[in-house]
């Protein structure tokens, strides 16, 4: 049986019966400006004529999720599980953090589960079979989206400071196993931190080129 999920809000359903799965608290997603990860992309890439598939690495923002309970956090109760997140999203923003607010870019699937709601990203596909839920979370097209925020002005790109400091950890990891590179298994890992350190520098060069261009082109 498939469940097909319903906007963040208002809340309205479809569903012919209720998920077999447990009530969970809504969410909504933050990001801070010095939180990145480094991922590869399948992308086509074209060289004159010819147009062919090579792994690109790319700077992600590192989007985290945040629930709102109330009583955590400075998440005010309004009524049994339900809570105003507004004092908390403000202290982030305080801090710096970038708020992403689910009733504009609609990531949020809600479900109707006894005694409540079950929320969830809409990358994460929702299936019941023999009363058991499968769960599938779409993680590339999930990172897609981040590039999109970047894309579209929403989120600034990685500044200099931390794609240096990323280069930095990489380089102490291969300081560190120098001495130890006779094994294999070790140089292995060195030498796939250094790919990775590679990688890294390829793309500061390309975003130096084409700035958040880059971003557009991932898709």
């Amino acid at each position: 049986m498939s469940y097909s999920p319903q906007p963040w809000a208002p809340v309205q359903t479809t569903q012919q019966a209720l998920l077999p799965e447990q009530a969970n608290h809504p969410f909504f997603y933050k990001w801070h400006p010095s939180n990145w990860s480094f991922h590869y992309f399948e992308q086509e890439v074209s060289k004159g004529k010819t147009t062919k598939s090579e792994r690109v690495g790319v700077f992600i923002p590192n989007i985290r999720m945040e629930r709102i309970i109330p009583g955590v956090n400075g998440v005010h109760q309004i009524q049994g599980e339900r809570g105003n997140a507004g004092s908390r999203i403000g202290n982030l923003q305080q801090q710096g953090w970038i708020y992403l607010d689910p009733g504009k870019y609609q990531y949020v699937h809600q479900y109707r589960v006894r005694g409540g709601y079950y929320h969830c990203a809409k990358w994460q596909s929702v299936r019941v079979v023999g009363n058991r839920v499968i769960k599938n979370f779409d993680r590339d097209a999930f990172l897609k989206w981040s590039c999109s925020l970047i894309a579209d002005g929403t989120l600034q790109p990685i500044e200099p400071h931390f794609w240096e400091l990323e280069i930095l950890s990489h380089q102490k990891s291969i300081s560190r196993m120098q001495n130890s590179q006779h094994i294999p298994e070790v140089k292995q890992k060195i030498e796939e931190h250094y790919k990775i350190k590679q990688d890294m520098l390829s793309f500061i060069e390309a975003f130096k080129e084409k700035g958040i261009e880059l971003y557009r082109e991932i898709k």
